[in-house]
């Protein structure tokens, strides 16, 4: 296979040295050998630089580019700047890559002439590896594309009256080889300005798009959970409501080229709110923000119950059972109950933390998780 196409694999690189070699060489294990790993370092402060600059000086197929930290967007579009393959894909500085996970794609990519491919995903918590996205082997078309992927992706959680497969699809995008003249044509980049939803706003731009998506069954890539990393460490985004309303538009823009059914894009409307109001009030339970009675009224008056609140908190008659979660605070948040919202989110992301460090109890955690 090693005559083939091209593959450039993008890693954006920050204050990772506990595991950047480790999946710097679990990307170069590949059986695909066609292959440039290009790392954006993006304003590491620790060894991460010195760490990858060691393992270049062993393989040609490695890339160093420098820049200041501008965020994960930042750097993946940088790195899309950069790449020279036919194929592209992004991997994360603390994930593990399948051996045949390239092969697979590109060979699906060859024989269906798809846009994109997707493979099967699975975490790794303390070394243990489960489940946790499986997907067919196939191909979609058309309105395929919408009920099997777009749909169940937009509406995750949400049993809403639309046709459209039961299976949960997720947002991340390292799962995912594209053809880069696809992302190129369509001006597919990541956006800067949302540094909480760049991955969801790019697969959704994906599937708006493509004329055809491929599926690998093949579990190809491994996401380390990382307890301290930035999704659970738990950042503080300044006027999230405004970035929410930005991040809304350009889906809603990109998804009324694909989706002709009004009352679809209206139930989008809505979940989407559910989900943006469910962040907010996370948001705000950081502890990096000084909180007090009356700021935390203003925020939720501001960054929730200004944003279409009435209309789009009905939403919440649609959340599938097992949402546990979602189920507990949006009925509290519709009857404007600020502070009751406030703690209980505190206490349920206190539970989210311990599932998570127990393998046991990975199905109560995927409940918790506001999906």
């Amino acid at each position: 296979s090693c005559f083939m196409r091209k593959v450039s694999v993008v890693v954006p690189v920050y204050n990772g040295e506990k595991h950047i070699e480790q999946t710097i060489k679990t990307i170069l294990r590949s059986t695909y050998c066609d292959l440039e790993l290009i790392l954006v370092n993006d304003g590491s402060t620790d060894d991460s630089l010195s760490i990858c600059e060691k393992l270049r000086k062993n393989d040609p197929r490695i890339f160093i580019y420098n820049q200041k930290n501008g965020g994960v967007a930042s750097a993946r579009n940088f790195g899309l700047q950069k790449a020279t393959g036919t194929y592209i894909c992004f991997c994360d500085q603390d994930d593990i890559v399948g051996s045949e996970t390239y092969a697979r794609q590109v060979e699906c990519l060859e024989t269906d002439q798809s846009d994109f491919c997707m493979c099967s995903t699975g975490r790794s918590i303390d070394g243990k590896t489960s489940a946790f996205e499986a997907l067919d082997d196939a191909c979609y078309e058309g309105e395929q594309i919408l009920e099997e992927l777009l749909y169940p992706l937009l509406f995750n959680g949400y049993n809403v009256p639309v046709k459209k497969s039961s299976n949960n699809r997720y947002p991340h995008i390292w799962s995912c080889m594209f053809q880069k003249k696809f992302l190129d044509k369509n001006e597919i980049r990541f956006r800067t300005y949302v540094n909480f939803e760049d991955d969801l706003l790019v697969k959704i731009e994906a599937l708006s798009r493509a004329k055809k998506v491929s599926t690998v069954a093949y579990p190809g890539y491994f996401w380390r959970v990382n307890l301290k990393s930035e999704t659970y460490a738990h950042k503080y985004v300044d006027n999230i409501g405004d970035k929410q309303q930005k991040c809304y538009a350009d889906m809603f823009k990109c998804l009324s080229d694909a989706i002709h059914d009004k009352d679809v894009l209206e139930l989008f409307t809505q979940v989407t709110f559910c989900k943006q109001y469910l962040e907010a009030v996370h948001n705000l339970t950081s502890p990096v923000v000084e909180k007090r009675y009356r700021t935390i009224k203003q925020y939720y008056a501001g960054m929730i119950y200004s944003r279409d609140f009435k209309h789009c908190i009905e939403a919440r008659k649609y959340l599938k059972k097992g949402q546990v979660k979602p189920s507990i605070l949006l009925p509290i948040l519709a009857k404007k109950m600020t502070m009751l919202c406030y703690i209980m989110e505190i206490l349920l992301d206190f539970v989210l933390l311990i599932t998570l460090h127990s393998q046991t109890l990975t199905k109560l955690e995927r409940r918790l998780k506001r999906s």
